[in-house]
């Protein structure tokens, strides 16, 4: 029932996934994984922009079960980042 709030947290998260992530990725650099990468992270904002469209549940679960593999790697991947930086 709160449309607006819906819209607004929605929106912040297309801005994630499209100016953060997408937006980050260098194809030439990463080669065929960034290229998909770049794909996955296209689809996601389509149907995350078409979840709100549509009030579709089924498809914000489906944006994070296919975000969360790589939110759990990053996880496991920045302690060991933050500790060979030091």
């Amino acid at each position: 029932g709160r449309i607006e709030d819906k819209g607004r947290a929605i929106g912040r998260a297309v801005r994630i996934v499209e100016e953060g992530l997408r937006a980050g990725i260098d194809e030439r650099a990463g080669g065929k994984l960034g290229a998909n990468l770049k794909s996955l992270y296209s689809y996601v904002a389509l149907r995350l922009t078409e979840a709100n469209l549509r009030n579709d549940l089924a498809a914000l679960d489906e944006c994070a079960q296919l975000i969360e593999p790589l939110r759990s790697a990053w996880l496991t991947i920045a302690p060991r980042a933050s500790a060979a930086a030091r």
